[in-house]
């Protein structure tokens, strides 16, 4: 009897030993699965986020300068201030790229669009920036005072009238990207004929600010375009003509549409069953 009374006191004391342990892994189990803090981690890597604009670095890139000028800015953004230009035929080093634009010198960015330049491997073979120079001068004798790019700050002067025809077509491009506006007439915002209207009295023309439809009647209608004549379409937003563009060449025009001043492939399916005819002032 004696011997069983001493085993039920030795079980009872090794299961006061056990029970702190079974709860304490209860009462940490619950810690970690009903919404309360879990224990922290040990020995956490903890990686930095990288931000969504962050610029890469490129290597063995060059970027070729395709229009007469072309803005460079401080940063990696179409607001950032112009602090020079880049003239047609110069080529630079890609140094980054971030947000649609290329790092040519230390804080020094342009566009990387296709329409204004071409990205090429290789290094360049000379380099200059009007105002800022970054390296050896280019050998390039193209003009800076007419632009053909959104990124050009300044309008370009009116030319003589042999002339006339090609600058027409300098002056719609450097307007690429001013905004849309009904009714306007100025780079703060044009609608189609206002467009029409600014840039050919910017370059050697004298036209008064009228409608499509008169355009039309004015125009003398042509068959086979070139460069700076126009481009006419009918029953877009009304009936009639009633949207105009100026023709730039293989199979473009650049136009004040509903999203700005935009360069347009007319092969476009819209544009094909609204068009009317094109036209010469």
């Amino acid at each position: 009897m004696l011997k069983k009374a001493n085993r039920t006191v030795m079980n009872m004391g090794l299961a006061a030993l056990l029970v702190p342990a079974a709860l304490t892994f209860s009462t940490t189990s619950a810690s970690a699965n009903d919404g309360g803090a879990a224990p922290a981690p040990v020995q956490e890597k903890v990686t930095p986020s990288v931000p969504q604009q962050q610029a890469t670095t490129t290597t063995n890139q060059k970027v070729i300068v395709n229009v007469s000028a072309l803005n460079i800015r401080q940063g990696a953004s179409f607001s950032s201030p112009v602090v020079g230009t880049a003239t047609q035929g110069q080529e630079f080093a890609i140094l980054k790229e971030a947000n649609g634009l290329v790092e040519i010198a230390p804080n020094k960015w342009i566009s990387k669009s296709s329409s204004y330049v071409t990205i090429a491997s290789g290094k360049p073979s000379a380099s200059q920036v009007k105002g800022v120079s970054t390296s050896t001068p280019s050998t390039s004798t193209a003009s800076a005072s007419t632009s053909a790019a959104q990124e050009t700050s300044t309008p370009a002067p009116a030319p003589t009238t042999s002339t006339a025809s090609g600058s027409t077509v300098n002056v719609a491009r450097s307007l690429v990207g001013s905004p849309y506006q009904w009714a306007g007439n100025t780079p703060s915002g044009f609608d189609c004929s206002g467009f029409i209207a600014y840039v050919f009295n910017h370059s050697g023309h004298s036209i008064s600010r009228t409608s499509v439809a008169n355009y039309w009647n004015m125009a003398t209608k042509i068959s086979s375009p070139q460069p700076g004549d126009l481009v006419f379409f009918q029953n877009t937003y009304t009936n009639g003509p009633s949207h105009m563009g100026i023709y730039i060449g293989n199979g473009q025009m650049i136009h004040a549409g509903s999203h700005g001043v935009a360069v347009a492939d007319l092969d476009v399916s819209y544009y094909q069953d609204h068009f009317l005819g094109y036209g010469r002032f």
